[in-house]
């Protein structure tokens, strides 16, 4: 039998997705993404910190945060807990990924079970101020800061990324694909007197 891959498909539908002249604010959807839970099992911390030390060429993060190195980054989300993503990498990635650590972390693969948007312009923050019970100041949420939070009752993971061409901050948010059209009403809605421009869904 043939090998079929799995291709990801956008979370949100462009079409019928309201928008508002003006450009304070922007989204997209990061589509194609590999996308993991790892949680390191019991008394196998400092082993596995090493194991991915070698392999990636990082240090994992001991607190709320994101690190990256090329294609592939870990976010801070808890004890001990980290969310992994790798471009171009879907389900494939989870898969290479629980081999390497094996058997020091738990891997769970979310390629299909999460979805993240980026989101950023000018008006960016006052948006986010309407749901996230989070201070995302500049001086308080440094790039590279991560937070597990919720936003209008919906749980999400939020990082900031390296400032846009314009200057103005950029943020990604991973929440789960189920409750991707609940979240989109409450950022458009937010949204609304700033100009929300939804930019479409990005092949990773």
């Amino acid at each position: 039998m043939a090998d079929m891959a799995l291709s990801g498909l956008p979370a949100l539908p462009a079409a019928g997705l309201p928008q508002r002249p003006g450009g304070g604010v922007t989204i997209t959807e990061r589509c194609g993404l590999g996308i993991a839970t790892m949680q390191a099992r019991h008394g196998q911390d400092a082993s596995l910190r090493e194991r991915i030390r070698q392999h990636f060429l990082l240090e994992l993060p001991g607190r709320p945060a994101i690190v990256r190195a090329g294609s592939v980054s870990f976010t801070g989300i808890g004890p001990h807990h980290w969310l992994a993503l790798s471009e171009g990498g879907g389900h494939v990635f989870s898969g290479s990924l629980r081999a390497l650590v094996t058997p020091l972390a738990s891997v769970s693969d979310q390629s299909g079970g999460y979805v993240v948007f980026r989101v950023g312009g000018p008006a960016i923050r006052d948006t986010l101020a309407k749901g996230f019970p989070i201070d995302l100041d500049p001086r308080a949420f440094k790039p590279g800061d991560a937070a597990t939070t919720i936003v209008s009752h919906i749980g999400a993971t939020i990082w900031r990324c390296d400032d846009g061409a314009d200057g103005s901050a950029c943020f990604e948010i991973a929440l789960f694909r189920s409750l991707s059209q609940s979240f989109w009403e409450w950022f458009a809605s937010s949204a609304a007197e700033f100009g929300c421009q939804w930019q479409g869904a990005v092949q990773q």
